[in-house]
């Protein structure tokens, strides 16, 4: 007789199409019924949520670290001298 295989302790069966469908609503390009659907989800699914949460804070963090860091002029030249020249 076979064992069934039962999922990890915690562990969401529908976690892959829960990260996919996270990631492009943090892109702004998750549909209308694409976020309904995570947004039901993680009400019910707490290690969905938990992910969610993770990922949201992850980008916020990235977001305002990363737009507040200048550029050094001599990068920004070197790398447009780059662009053009192998245009």
């Amino acid at each position: 007789m076979k064992e069934v295989e039962k999922p990890d302790a915690g562990v969401c069966s529908e976690f892959k199409n829960c990260l996919k469908i996270l990631h492009l609503m943090l892109d702004d390009e998750a549909s209308k019924d694409e976020e309904a659907y995570l947004t039901e989800h993680i009400e019910k699914c707490m290690f969905c949520f938990e992910q969610y949460e993770v990922e949201k804070q992850i980008r916020e963090l990235l977001r305002t670290k990363i737009a507040k860091m200048p550029v050094p002029a001599d990068l920004a030249n070197l790398i447009k001298s780059k662009i053009s020249q192998s245009a």
